[in-house]
């Protein structure tokens, strides 16, 4: 019987080592099967399972990964990697509530490694714990200062924070790093239009559509730019680039529509806030806008009758039931 033992172990040994080959090789398929086989003949072996965790986690089957490594800490519950491992199958399942406490474990173990101190940090962010996804965002670049992806994601998490010029700041540390990537030039233009600074967000709008022509939230964001500095015509053209890309942009029409008021193009705006109307006819501040517009071409009726519907749809807005009120007695006194 213990002969027989011996000679189950030593298959599994061969097993083993063809696995590794094919591993180191890239071969994971054929890896995983080499592994499998090797279980068969030596099943209490936390290694074995381990390293099959590790090949499947390399080919993206997640699911025989977690297992393999579920199996090996179960046999050995202080094997080496085995807590990272299996918290990085579960960071990569988006399973964070379980993956955080394996990547804790592996902290206790690592205490140096920043890319768990990063993993343990983008679960904590996943679960709305920015606090302390920040802390660990933290650590990790103070091991590894240049760590891109944890300058970006502690901007995240100080975004969702409300702290937008400490966002900004760690957006612009990453992009020092990073300067072609056209993701982070989106988040660093949005933190600076919510900071009010939007010279510097048209700017980054710019930089992205000149990498992702094709980016219509990226001209949504530099026509609202223009707006604010007052560059109307500017707006006007980034708002017809998203509408060529996405034409059912309700924003973008509304938008085109105060611009080109603000131009004094007034049939232009009317017809831009028909076009959002048509996407959103119960929007009671389209509404309003076109009644404006009606009254500066002096088609009281018309104003009226926007008004009216705002009314309908809001029958408590008070600005427009000021303009109606004010529209009907200019409407009778033109009557005589």
């Amino acid at each position: 019987m213990s002969q027989t033992i011996q000679l189950d172990v030593a298959g599994a040994g061969n097993a083993f080592q063809q696995g590794l080959e094919l591993s180191q090789q890239g071969h994971y398929a054929d890896a995983i099967a080499a592994f499998e086989q090797a279980i068969q003949l030596n099943p209490t072996d936390p290694v074995l399972h381990s390293h099959l965790g590790w090949a499947a986690f390399s080919l993206g089957h997640y699911d025989i990964a977690i297992q393999g490594y579920q199996t090996a800490l179960a046999l050995q519950p202080d094997l080496e990697t085995a807590h990272h491992s299996l918290g990085l199958a579960l960071y990569a399942t988006q399973q964070y509530e379980g993956a955080i406490g394996y990547l804790r474990t592996a902290l206790e173990r690592q205490p140096d490694s920043e890319d768990i101190w990063f993993c343990q940090g983008y679960c904590l962010y996943a679960t709305h714990r920015y606090e302390g996804a920040i802390q660990h965002f933290n650590t990790a670049l103070k091991l590894q200062p240049t760590y891109y992806e944890a300058l970006v994601f502690r901007g995240d998490a100080l975004k969702e924070l409300g702290d937008w010029e400490a966002a900004l700041a760690s957006y612009s540390k990453a992009l020092e790093e990073r300067d072609d990537d056209s993701d982070l030039w989106l988040r660093w233009a949005n933190g600076q239009k919510q900071a009010g600074h939007s010279q510097e967000a048209l700017q980054g709008y710019q930089k992205v559509v000149s990498f992702q022509p094709t980016q219509w939230e990226a001209w949504y964001g530099q026509g609202g730019s223009q707006m604010k500095l007052g560059d109307f015509e500017g707006a006007i053209a980034s708002y017809d680039q998203v509408l060529d890309l996405n034409p059912d942009s309700y924003e973008a029409w509304f938008n085109r529509g105060v611009a080109l008021k603000n131009l004094n193009r007034l049939e232009d705006s009317i017809a831009s806030y028909d076009k959002a109307l048509e996407l959103r006819p119960d929007d009671h501040r389209a509404w309003n806008n076109r009644g404006g517009v009606m009254h500066s071409m002096r088609d009281l009726r018309g104003a009226i009758s926007c008004f009216d519907k705002v009314l309908e749809i809001n029958p408590s807005d008070i600005k427009a039931q000021k303009n109606r009120a004010g529209l009907v007695k200019l409407l009778e006194a033109s009557q005589g």
